[in-house]
């Protein structure tokens, strides 16, 4: 059935500034933020109101009012990108109170609707997010006058309203997104701030006049374990340290493509208009069936048996040629595996990227827990300090290319999939008075990634959301397989 086209309408579009102005400062950016200067991150929840008793202009004032509040920490999401920086040319944050986008809107649909649904995704959700366009590469104006952090608040028929968020990645990462919206909350609620944001981005800093900086390229390694065999793991090597079996992949940065980073940040990553007909969609994975799918795949967590698990579905509903190669990637968090170890409060990018590949042929005819070894030698790859201070010198090594030429290439590898989100981040905690959110998920995908996000606790228990998105028919194919393969 076809989806009902509805459009929002947007209200009033204001600024929210610190409630106490910050004082005026250029915040570095480390290598880990410059990976991400091209992205950003948008996420949607939705809230059941009681509009007898809380009218949408009184909610809207009480959000507006508590993040005025919480920018006072988190000043930085208050500032503007400046992409030429220092006399250096390196990117920095002018911290200068310049403010955070406030959308209100309205959308003439029930709220109850998508309650029956279940939240299922609708194209729709793409308007309750506001646009970051950063158009920023111009020569009259170093420093782009658009927000950092865009809040949309859009109330719907019958009592609901949705908060929707779109922040640039170079700012921060999940870990540092979520502890402010969690901070947002208590301030809304009245309560004081519990842990405030660390602001260190400086501890990852290079001396390069000192330091020389090592060759670092990111290079293949063959995986060779009692459990596994024909897989490669990708990673950050220095290049006087590779090993003796490692071999040179096709995901290079050749001299053709590459171009300047200022370049390259002024081109934000947008969501991709495809030619095809595409479904996003969400499958839940119940707190039984993870307890399944974990001992089934012989997993050291969660996350690695519901990835191992969909990542071999994935690639079966794609219909993948037995010698074609298929190839995952993560993202880890290492705030507590550097030394010494940062806080969890750390505001900024904390995160190591590590990929691996296999044939899709050894991927399905091997037991699920071949998957999950590859999965988790993946994740403590990525979890080694060496592989993060690699990382940052791989950045320094290519400050004069396009840093994201790197993500965007695997991008358009076939039969590729990044893992974004985690099951640990506090998603169903942001309350801002008014109760628990009754669903958070992003509100598009591009095909090939693959979020996940903690579900509601239900029955004592709590789920784990899997959302991704790919051309229909793969999607009716990957339903299908799911549900004969359910643990």
């Amino acid at each position: 059935m076809a989806e009902e086209q509805v459009n929002v309408k947007l209200l009033r579009v204001s600024s929210v500034v610190p409630a106490i102005p910050t004082l005026k400062s250029r915040m570095f950016l480390s290598n880990l933020d410059l990976f991400f200067i091209s992205f950003k991150n948008q996420r949607v929840m939705f809230y059941k109101i009681d509009q007898e008793e809380m009218e949408f202009s009184t909610i809207v004032e009480t959000l507006k009012r508590s993040l005025s509040l919480v920018l006072v920490e988190f000043y930085p999401f208050a500032g503007r990108l400046d992409i030429e920086g220092d006399e250096s040319g390196r990117p920095e944050i002018d911290c200068n109170d310049g403010g955070v986008e406030f959308v209100e809107a309205s959308v003439a649909m029930a709220f109850g609707d998508l309650e029956k649904e279940g939240f299922r995704h609708r194209s729709l959700f793409k308007e309750l997010v506001r646009n970051l366009d950063h158009d920023l590469h111009t020569s009259e104006n170093r420093t782009c006058d658009r927000p950092l952090l865009s809040i949309q608040v859009t109330a719907f028929l019958g009592g609901g309203l949705c908060i929707g968020a779109n922040f640039h990645h170079v700012i921060a990462d999940g870990s540092s997104f979520w502890h402010f919206m969690k901070c947002w909350a208590e301030c809304s609620r009245g309560l004081p701030i519990s842990y405030k944001p660390q602001h260190m981005r400086e501890i990852f800093e290079r001396d390069e006049k000192i330091c020389a900086m090592p060759n670092v390229s990111w290079r293949a390694e063959e995986i060779v374990t009692d459990r596994i065999k024909e897989a490669h793991i990708f990673k950050f090597v220095r290049d006087d340290l590779l090993p003796m079996n490692h071999f040179e992949t096709s995901m290079s940065t050749d001299d053709a493509t590459i171009e300047n980073v200022n370049e390259c940040s002024a081109q934000i990553i947008k969501p991709i208009k495809y030619d095809i007909d595409v479904e996003m969609h969400t499958f839940r994975f119940s707190e039984e069936m993870v307890r399944k799918l974990k001992d089934r795949a012989q997993a050291s967590s969660s996350f690695v048996a519901v990835i191992a698990h969909f990542w071999r579905c994935l690639t079966q509903a794609r219909e993948v040629p037995d010698t074609e190669p298929v190839d995952i990637s993560v993202i880890a968090d290492l705030r507590g595996r550097v030394k010494p170890p940062l806080p969890p409060t750390y505001f900024g990018n904390c995160l190591c990227l590590g990929l691996v590949q296999t044939s899709a042929q050894r991927l399905l005819g091997q037991h699920v827990s071949f998957a999950a070894s590859l999965i988790q030698v993946l994740i403590n790859s990525c979890t080694m300090e060496m592989q993060l201070n690699n990382m940052v010198d791989w950045v320094s090594s290519n400050q004069s290319r396009v840093i994201s030429n790197l993500i965007e290439t695997l991008r358009v590898c076939p039969h590729y999939a990044t893992v974004a989100g985690s099951p640990k981040f506090p998603v169903y905690e942001i309350d801002h008075g008014w109760g628990e959110p009754l669903n958070v998920q992003p509100p598009y995908l591009n095909i090939g990634v693959i979020s996940l996000i903690s579900g509601r606790e239900e029955n004592g228990g709590r789920s784990i959301d899997v959302s991704t998105c790919l051309p229909r028919h793969q999607m009716d194919a990957l339903k299908r397989i799911l549900m004969m393969v359910a643990p």
